[in-house]
């Protein structure tokens, strides 16, 4: 009897120290708890503020525009919406696309100063951060001046039209 009282007594002392621990392991995953919905109440509003850094900077110039005329400086019509050129505005950058031709694209830098824009260094892309600078001459074809200056005329949520002296009005519908 001897043995068999000292099992169930050792048992038993594991048992306590068993439930003591479960016990700890909870109390713990408690204060856990707590610790992770502090956390998601800091760190959520500062994730969701500092994403929001990147928010529309071109007063409604961002997005995709498809020009549907463009006039030359003496007023004649130089093209209309079946060249399909299309310009794309993002952040600080431009894209240009004349699907008429082919599938590809033209990347360039883009400053807006709210009643012009100027269009600089446009890039041939390479990979690996090693884009090739190009004469600003890549982009006529777009309707963009050799030095980049166009005059924003016009500029609602539906509708965008540039002009320069030397290409002439380039008129534009949100697509």
């Amino acid at each position: 009897m001897l043995l068999a009282d000292a099992l169930t007594k050792h048992s038993n002392r594991r048992l306590f120290v068993c439930e003591i621990v479960i016990l700890e392991i909870i109390k713990n995953f408690k204060a856990m708890k707590n610790i992770y919905i502090l956390l998601l109440v800091v760190f959520v509003p500062v994730l969701i503020f500092c994403s929001c850094d990147k928010v529309d900077c071109n007063d409604g110039l961002d997005g995709q525009w498809q020009m549907y005329e463009w006039k030359s400086p003496d007023g004649k019509l130089r093209g209309d919406k079946e060249m399909q050129i299309y310009y794309s505005f993002q952040l600080q950058m431009m894209m240009f696309q004349k699907l008429s031709v082919s599938k590809r694209y033209q990347l360039s830098s883009f400053q807006n100063m709210g009643s012009s824009i100027r269009v600089y260094e446009p890039v041939k892309y390479k990979g690996n951060g090693h884009d090739e600078i190009l004469s600003m001459d890549v982009l006529k074809q777009y309707g963009v001046p050799s030095d980049g200056m166009m005059k924003v005329e016009s500029l609602t949520s539906k509708t965008l039209v540039l002009s320069s002296p030397e290409t002439g009005k380039l008129s534009f519908r949100k697509y």
